[in-house]
């Protein structure tokens, strides 16, 4: 069990959106709430069909939830539906921080893109603009946390999602990959041996930091650092262990306070061959 009380899964009518909402399902231990967004004035209510691919009428809105509804029953899960109107991801954040959701739950791709496309840009926004964690669901993963795998960089937000990472290992009895990564330039190592040498110490000891903390609380912990592009390294350890489940912060030491959402992360989400929860900032830390 992810432990939320107030979850929110935003449903488009996309196999990814009703993959996502089965997955949470199984680990939702409080209220699910599903909502449906249509794009538009309320007149959508007597529209035919959706104006552009990914855009959802009245009706179709409704359709997607009542497909919600039966796959929530399926499960022995009761959910709440709602349909609302506005753009997606400021209708579906309102809502969030309306109803005192903790989690928002989404499919890495909505409705109408292509398979070329990695993440959508509703998604993206959500994770960007919402004040509580976000769970990013790609289709044919499978939700669990036996295999937990957190990538950190010492920043604020990577400290939070290595806390939340803790907990989540603590509660399910889950073993904790924690992974840091190196991302210089090439030559640079060549160029400035010692500098290198202390970066990577230093990322050691984060490492060993967290891993630590893991143990001081029961939770069986590995530590990594890898080098190479930071995404890259994230995915392919992901794919590697195989993980389950991997969490991060939504910027690293790098992000800029005007970005929604970090390089680093975004692309992760995009690549990740397991479900992404994204801890903001302030929840799950100490």
């Amino acid at each position: 069990m992810l432990g939320y009380q107030q979850v929110l899964a935003a449903v488009d009518g996309s196999e990814a959106s009703f993959h996502a909402l089965k997955e949470i399902c199984g680990s939702a231990s409080g209220r699910l709430t599903a909502v449906a967004v249509v794009q538009g004035e309320k007149e959508g209510r007597l529209a035919g069909t959706a104006v552009s691919p990914g855009t959802l009428s009245w009706e179709s809105a409704e359709r997607a939830l009542t497909v919600a509804q039966e796959l929530a029953q399926a499960r022995g899960v009761t959910l709440e539906r709602r349909v609302a109107v506005g753009r997606p991801e400021e209708v579906i954040v309102s809502l969030a921080r309306a109803q005192g959701s903790d989690l928002i739950v989404v499919g890495r791709r909505g409705l109408g893109l292509p398979e070329r496309v990695m993440m959508g840009s509703v998604t993206a926004r959500i994770i960007g603009l919402s004040p509580v964690d976000v769970l990013v669901v790609p289709r044919h993963t499978r939700l669990a946390l036996e295999t937990l795998l957190v990538a950190t960089d010492g920043s604020r937000y990577s400290r939070q999602a290595a806390w939340r990472a803790i907990q989540l290992a603590q509660v399910a009895g889950g073993f904790l990959h924690v992974l840091t990564v190196l991302d210089i330039p090439p030559g640079f190592e060549q160029e400035a041996p010692e500098v290198a040498a202390a970066l990577r110490s230093g990322l050691e000891k984060l490492v060993a930091e967290v891993t630590g903390q893991a143990e001081d609380l029961k939770v069986k912990a590995r530590g990594w650092v890898r080098q190479g592009p930071a995404y890259q390294e994230v995915v392919k350890l992901a794919q590697e262990l195989p993980a389950h489940l991997l969490i991060m912060g939504s910027h690293g030491r790098t992000g800029l306070k005007r970005l929604l959402m970090g390089s680093v992360t975004e692309r992760v989400i995009g690549h990740a061959p397991c479900p992404v929860l994204v801890v903001k900032k302030g929840s799950g830390s100490r």
